[in-house]
């Protein structure tokens, strides 16, 4: 409650004509929690102001408060009654309206509320959300989706018929309600296709509203009656759609009967949504989808305002579209917000804009709809919001991401009927915009092929993931033996399918962790470029060139194949009589001694270390007579062969000096260029170095560099770190139905996304829970502010998640459980941070000092509030740890976050950009 003074942020009205002025801002005052404790409730009428107050309280405090929340000067008393001003220019004298002080009766129990934009009484319940329904679900468990524009003519009722028909050829029954009572437009595709209008919406109104028993029960089976021959389309599927149009009368005009008759004294407050779940029960439908009135409609409120309908708005860029979209989101936040793993999130859908035109638009609104949403959806009562253990901010973030629907000149103008809308819907792939929206499957979205349900050993699959996972978080010790496999990423097959005729000259550049070492390990496992092809499953190069390990990463762990075994093999087949191919050791204590001889600007000088460095991993001789250069020209007469280099970083550390910097820039670029000028290329070399010692080393036109060997670069993006997830449980053999692992690089997304279910749900949660899409939830879990994952952060959340599944027995439709996942993101990102100074020095010394903090610290924070610099920032900014918001302060990535021991406020990331 607010005390006498406490009303900042809320000023005085400009104007206040009437008592409804009046009225309006001591609603906003109670709903912004700022009236005094002594005022009970208020209630304008043309003639006065009634305030109900506490026992005891003097008219005086009464008229200081109305004074400061009006404006001062705004109360006088003439003739012992308070007096509140009204603004009337055609007199200098006072005007207005009496204030009556009432005490509060005896029974102080609170008004009943209802869910409608403006509510009959004004007391200071207004600042708390309405009650909650009785019971967390519709009758027979029926799904609710109201899509909802605060704009007509934005593309609301063309994205819920394709949310309907997309249901509907999952398998799903949906009974599709046109209640816009105003300007139907379903009505009239039904009527167009000839369809049935036997039974109404507001035939069901009517006969809600004069139910004798006060129930649904009557309405409900006479409309169950008719609704079968009002059914839509043909599905395969056995879905099916049922179109309730919004009425039958050939006029046109408001309606009789509105949805905020039906709340009357005895109904529950949402009568009117249990009462359309009852019917969607009651004829074998199990979603209901509901096409509302465009705006601040108390036509549409009853069905807004129940969280525990998912809620769809539809919007344009428009200023006056979206401004009224985020003005509601927010309205629903206080008035009817979701409770997040309970009820469904709210969605946005940004429509009718071009690509080529709007993207920064589009991306900008789509970030401040990100907050308006996330402002409507609650944490679980008890939860706490700066626990740094809370991995709600995952969740919040996957639930509050806006979609984009961008133009289509044929959703300009849609034919009439039923059939024709939905053919241009499919042309246009409508549906895939809504994806990440649809409902659960109505029916197990992976049945078992003889449609025999065969009994699956969980514990048995979780106890192989975990056992597989552990071994691969450092895969590339393991990766010269040639009995663990790997997964062909599309980097791999492009860098092979790219030099299948011609031996490559090719950087591929990743952050550690990202694959670099356990890639080079296998191609010296392969032992020559074809075989590695092969192995990659990449088809017709021809090269049958042996692979030459120049260096190699100080973690690398030989099996029964040794990188000095390929040296030596090459040099006993392919070198002079004479020649002998140096050890490992050999080649980087020459290396230690030029960082200690040469310059910072002698380049020759470096190009012609490095060319010596290949010399004697082949065992090509060096002779006073004959130099690198020459001794290199001569093997190339004769051999052909594929160098590979790694363990840079072991060598260079962080580029810290800067002979070190043109040591690497000498090779990246210089070493490349002269292999590139022998005729007929007859050596490749792959350079495998991390993208933030390229950068360093060269200063200038890098990303000139990084762009031309991009194809390349070990990027793992979300798609892929899903795959890689697939590809570690069917490689341990723990998927409940077997998968060849050669047959994962090929899948398609939507096909990667449902072989995924058997491993971690379709939600995280129950397939009908509200919870975050499992796909959509461990990306975002693991990624950075880049949309980048690390494959071995991707490795270690399975091994962690499978190990904690272990033991749970009350979840038989996965691999991974729910809790699991959680308490592994936790356990990732503590893994991140102790090994971050291993993956970059940089970033690893600027976390330390962020771990070193001594007050809690919660996400957003300031700078100055963890000690930073603005450099510093920036430079966790590029790297993905950090990302800035539009007010300056500071997020962290999940993957960091916890590890870290941040806390969070757990509002949507409304992020700067350049």
């Amino acid at each position: 409650m607010a005390g006498l003074t406490d009303l900042e942020g809320l000023t005085p009205p400009e104007h206040l004509f009437t008592w409804v002025d009046v009225d309006d801002h001591l609603t906003a005052l109670a709903a912004a929690d700022r009236w005094p404790e002594w005022l009970r409730a208020a209630d304008g009428w043309w003639d006065g102001l009634e305030l109900v107050v506490s026992d005891g309280t003097e008219a005086e405090a009464a008229k200081h408060w109305l004074d400061e929340a009006f404006g001062t000067g705004s109360t006088e008393w003439h003739d012992g009654t308070l007096m509140l001003r009204l603004d009337d220019p055609r007199t200098p004298d006072f005007t207005g309206i009496p204030v009556i002080l009432s005490p509060e009766p005896e029974s102080s129990d609170q008004p009943r509320r209802l869910p409608l934009l403006r509510e009959k009484h004004i007391t200071p319940q207004l600042a708390h959300a309405l009650e909650r329904p009785s019971t967390e679900r519709f009758p027979g468990d029926v799904q609710i989706l109201a899509f909802h524009s605060f704009k007509g003519g934005v593309g609301r009722t063309v994205h819920a018929v394709a949310m309907a028909d997309t249901i509907a050829r999952r398998g799903g029954r949906v009974l599709l309600v046109d209640s816009d009572l105003e300007a139907p437009g379903i009505t009239w595709m039904h009527k167009a296709q000839g369809g049935q209008l036997d039974f109404s919406y507001e035939d069901l109104l009517a006969l809600l509203q004069g139910s004798e028993d006060g129930g649904w029960s009557a309405a409900v089976e006479i409309a169950a009656a008719y609704l079968p021959n009002q059914q839509v389309g043909r599905f395969a599927s056995g879905g099916r759609v049922t179109v309730v149009p919004t009425s039958r009368r050939e006029h046109l005009g408001p309606p009789r009967i509105e949805p905020a008759d039906l709340l009357t004294p005895g109904r529950s407050p949402y009568f009117l949504t249990e009462a359309l779940a009852a019917l969607a029960a009651r004829t074998g439908a199990d979603t209901v989808v509901v096409d509302l009135r465009a705006g601040a409609s108390e036509l549409s409120a009853p069905v807004l305002l129940d969280p525990r309908v998912q809620r769809v708005f539809v919007t344009t860029l428009s200023h006056q579209s979206l401004e009224g979209t985020k003005t509601l989101l927010k309205q629903l936040g206080r008035r009817a917000p979701a409770l997040r793993g309970t009820d469904p999130a709210s969605s946005v859908i940004v429509t009718q804009y071009r690509q080529d035109v709007h993207e920064a638009q589009a991306e900008q609104a789509r970030a401040e709809l990100s907050s308006a949403l996330l402002s409507s959806l609650r944490p679980p009562d008890g939860s706490t919001e700066t626990d740094p253990d809370d991995t709600g901010e995952v969740d919040a973030d996957v639930l509050s991401q806006p979609l984009l629907s961008p133009f289509r000149e044929e959703l300009l103008a849609l034919p009439s009927s039923w059939d024709a809308v939905l053919r241009v819907l499919e042309s246009c792939k409508v549906s895939e915009v809504l994806e990440s929206i649809v409902p659960a499957p109505a029916s197990s979205p992976l049945p078992d092929a003889d449609g025999d349900q065969e009994h699956v050993d969980y514990s048995t699959l979780r106890k192989r993931l975990a056992e597989t996972a552990q071994p691969l978080i450092y895969a590339e010790r393991k990766g010269m033996s040639s009995a663990s496999g790997f997964l062909a990423t599309d980097p791999l097959r492009r860098l092979l399918g790219d030099h299948r005729t011609e031996p490559p000259l090719a950087l591929v550049v990743g952050a550690k962790g990202a694959g670099k070492t356990f890639m080079y390990a296998k191609a010296c496992a392969a032992r020559t470029w074809n075989a590695f092809a092969e192995q990659s499953g990449v088809k017709d190069v021809r090269l049958a060139l042996p692979v030459v390990p120049v260096l190699e990463s100080d973690n690398l762990e030989n099996d029964d194949l040794t990188t000095q075994d390929l040296r030596d093999a090459f040099a006993a087949t392919h070198s002079a009589p004479t020649g002998e191919a140096g050890t490992s050791q050999q080649i980087k204590d020459r290396l230690r001694k030029g960082l200690s001889t040469l310059d910072a600007g002698d380049d020759i000088g470096w190009r012609q270390l490095w060319l010596e460095c290949l010399a004697i991993a082949a065992g090509a001789p060096l002779t006073g007579e004959l130099d690198a250069e020459s001794a290199l020209t001569e093997l190339s007469k004769r051999s052909r062969a594929v160098f590979v280099m790694d363990g840079l970083e072991d060598l260079l550390q962080s580029l810290d000096t800067e002979v070190k910097r043109t040591a690497l820039r000498v090779l990246l670029i210089d070493v490349l260029a002269w292999l590139r000028s022998l005729r007929g290329r007859p050596l490749g070399l792959v350079v495998f170095v991390r993208r933030d010692l390229v950068k360093r080393a060269v200063r200038q036109n890098s990303e000139q560099l990084l762009a031309r060997y991009e194809p390349y670069a070990l990027r793992w993006n979300k798609e892929e770190a899903l795959r890689l997830a697939l590809w570690v449980t069917a490689h341990a053999d723990a998927l409940p139905t077997a998968m060849a692992e050669s047959d994962i690089a090929e899948l398609s997304y939507d096909a990667l996304v449902n072989a995924l279910i058997p491993v971690w749900g379709w939600k995280m949660g129950t397939e009908k829970s509200k919870e975050a899409r499992s796909h959509l939830w461990v990306p975002a879990a693991l990624g950075d502010f880049k949309d980048q994952v690390q494959a071995r952060d991707v490795v270690v959340f399975l091994a962690e998640a499978a190990r904690q599944s272990i033991p749970q027995t009350t979840w038989e439709d996965r691999v991974l459980v729910p809790s699991a996942m959680r308490k592994a993101l936790l356990e990732c990102s503590t893994i991140k941070i102790s090994a971050i100074q291993d993956e970059s020095q940089e970033i690893g010394d600027l976390l330390s000092r962020l771990q070193q903090v001594r007050e809690p610290v919660t996400v957003p924070f300031s700078l100055a509030e963890v000690g930073l610099e603005v450099a510093d920032a920036d430079f966790l900014v590029e790297s993905g740890v950090f990302a800035r918001g539009n007010d300056g302060r500071y997020w962290v990535a999940e993957i960091y976050r916890h590890g870290l021991g941040f806390g969070s406020e757990r509002r949507a990331k409304v992020l700067w950009r350049r």
